[in-house]
This record gives structure tokens, C-alpha cells and sequence, in this order.
């Protein structure tokens, strides 16, 4: 760098800020989504204590959510407030209706009424693989009751909520983007209408029949975004170098719900025929070992990809019901242990994150 004015001084020039977009990224898992929920609760704990307290929404320009990630998201993006009938959305409310004290009672509090619980051990089991665990209405109920007629375009930042379409069999992502980055065939849809697809777990609620907002004239029948996407975090940085190509890096902050404690071995699968490969009594082997692979390959390449910083946040199911229905006290006091012990072992990773917000 030349001399200021041939005094040998260097000038002081600021180095240019770099245009970083963050993104959050939750995995499904059921009630395990309390883990996720308590993380960024302390996320935002940090963020108050440190005077950068604002909310979620606000710090990721992206939030990508599968399942009860998709809850979780969509809970961070709910505005206070809606604008009047054919009112303008920039007259939305920029506060958001839930807090992530009430996003984690939601797991707390009314767990139960989305999993009710069912006696019966075997029984149970055995009724389960030839209907859906769950009539879906306390589901429903619950989500209408949160999100009301919010729909996705309401969202307070960017969302990409993840479903799958079984009459055209390929994922459907239904989107909040801004209208200067929208593509002219985005379908808006009522976010309780979103949560209601995105966590249509086959086997354990039945699927969803919704239809966009406004209607089109078309139904579509969705179930869980986890048949393609247990972790949504690829097609939240695709999204995001759609929304923002000039971003010189994209910062994923992916979090899990806990991962199995244990796997299968050949002793116990070798001579398994179709019903032990779906049982729910064995933790469903054939849906857990197709989320854990898609899962680790997503990791595997975005850790590879130039550009992206992925932050992975995820831990063992120890000392935890590994069933994604369990909303019992006990299970949920064990889920909080887990959370802790992750917050914990991820003081510095938080501390870094807030410090450059």
C-alpha cells in the first residue's frame, strides 16, 4: 500500500463488509423438537444479555424447517399482527406473536394433545401398522389455534417449510420470499395449513389436503417433509443462493433433534422380514436408517462446498424415549437434560455466533 502524502504514514481504510447471509436450519424428530426449541432459546437468551437482543426472524435472512422444524420456524416468523382484508404487507407488524418462552411450552404444554397417549404396549404396536397412530385433530387443533389465518406471505422473514406431494410424487417447498425475488408461481398457503403437511408423519397422522391461498382449484395431498428432507439444510442454502447470489458467504446453523443412540445390527436384522423393518416397537428401522443417510450426506457435502459455513448442532438420544411421540413428563424432563448438556457443549460455537451478529 503507498504512503499518505510521503510522510511513510499508512491511511486507515476500512475493511469492507462482508455480505454474510445467516441461516437457520431445524430438523424433524416430534416431540424432540424441544431440543432445537431450548437451543435457540439460549440463542436468544445470549443475544438479550449481550444488548443485540432482537428477534430470530430478524437475525436469519433464511428459515428452513422439516416436521417440527417446520413448527419451529414458522413459530419464529408469526407476526403479531395481520394487515386489514386487502390491506399492504408493509404495514405487517415486524413483531412476532410467539416468543421462544412459548414456542418451548408449545413442546411442554400441549405435547400431549398432539401425541395423546395410547396403552397398550403390543397392542398398540400391532394396531399401529394398520392404521395411523393419530386421528391428526388435536394436531390440527393446536395449529389452528397458533397460527390462525397467518399464512406463509405473512412471515417475517424468508421460510422454506418442506412437504412431499404422494399424488405427483416429488417434495413440494412451499415459500415465503419477498416480491422482488419471488418466482411468479409461488403458492402461498395458511402457515397452519404448512405445519399440518410438513409434519404429516406417515404411520402416524394421515395426510394433508390443503390447498394455496389464494385457491387455484387444486388440492394437493402432502405428508412429511422428512421422506426427502429429515435434514432441510441443502435446500436452505440452494434457496439462499437463489435469494441472495451475491452473498459472499452463507452461514447454516443446522440443528438437529437428536440422533439414535443405537444402530442396527446384523445379529438383530439378519433374518428380519417386512412387518420387523416398519415396527414401531423397533423404531421404525427402515424410516430411521433412510433420515439418518439422507441426514449425514447432507453434512457430508455441505461441509465441502465453498461458500458455506455449516454449523451442525446435534447430539446422542442417551437417557431419552427415542420415540418421536413420547410427550410424557418424564421423556420431557429427559429431553431438557439433553438440551442442556448440548448447550453446554456448544457454549463456545453460541458465543462466537452472538459475538458476530
Amino acid at each position: 500500500m503507498k504512503a499518505s502524502d510521503g510522510v511513510g504514514e499508512t491511511p486507515s481504510v476500512a475493511k469492507p463488509r462482508r455480505n454474510v447471509r445467516r441461516i437457520l436450519s431445524i430438523d424433524g424428530g416430534g416431540i424432540r423438537g424441544l431440543i432445537p426449541a431450548l437451543f435457540l432459546a439460549e440463542i436468544d437468551r445470549r443475544l438479550e444479555k449481550s444488548g443485540k437482543g432482537r428477534p430470530l426472524a430478524s437475525v436469519f435472512d433464511l428459515i428452513a424447517g422439516t416436521s417440527t422444524g417446520a413448527l419451529i420456524g414458522l413459530g419464529l416468523a408469526l407476526p403479531e399482527s395481520l394487515p386489514a382484508s386487502g390491506g399492504l404487507r408493509d404495514g405487517l407488524s415486524q413483531k412476532p406473536a410467539l416468543s421462544l418462552g412459548d414456542i418451548v411450552d408449545f413442546y411442554v404444554r400441549r405435547g400431549q394433545e398432539i401425541f395423546p397417549p395410547i396403552a397398550g404396549g403390543r397392542i398398540r404396536a400391532t394396531v399401529h401398522a394398520f392404521r395411523y397412530k393419530y386421528d391428526g385433530a388435536g394436531l390440527e387443533r393446536v395449529l389452528s389455534e397458533t397460527f390462525g389465518d397467518a399464512t406463509l406471505k405473512d412471515g417475517l422473514t424468508n421460510l422454506l417449510i418442506t412437504s412431499f406431494d404422494t399424488k405427483e410424487l416429488q417434495p413440494l417447498c412451499m415459500k415465503n420470499r419477498p416480491w422482488r425475488f419471488a418466482w411468479q408461481d409461488d403458492l402461498d398457503f395458511n402457515m397452519r395449513d404448512a405445519a399440518r403437511a410438513s409434519t404429516a408423519a406417515p404411520t402416524f397422522f394421515p395426510p394433508a389436503l390443503v390447498e394455496p391461498v389464494p385457491t387455484n382449484g387444486k388440492k394437493y395431498c402432502l405428508v412429511d417433509g422428512s421422506m426427502f428432507a429429515s435434514n432441510p439444510s441443502l435446500h436452505a442454502y440452494i434457496e439462499a443462493t437463489k435469494l441472495f447470489p451475491d452473498a459472499d458467504e452463507y452461514q447454516i446453523l443446522s440443528l438437529g433433534t437428536g440422533e439414535q443412540a443405537e444402530g442396527f445390527p446384523y445379529e438383530e436384522i439378519s433374518n428380519w422380514g417386512f412387518f420387523e423393518w416398519i415396527n414401531p416397537m423397533k423404531r421404525l428401522p427402515l424410516f430411521s436408517i433412510m433420515a439418518a443417510g439422507q441426514s449425514e450426506s447432507v453434512n457430508h457435502m455441505l461441509r465441502r462446498i465453498t461458500g458455506a459455513r455449516y454449523l451442525r448442532v446435534t447430539t446422542r438420544l442417551e437417557g431419552c424415549s427415542h420415540e418421536m411421540d413420547d410427550a410424557s413428563p418424564a421423556n420431557i424432563q429427559a429431553l431438557r437434560d439433553i438440551a442442556e448438556r448440548l448447550i453446554e457443549t456448544n457454549r463456545e460455537l453460541i458465543e462466537s455466533f452472538v459475538d458476530e451478529i
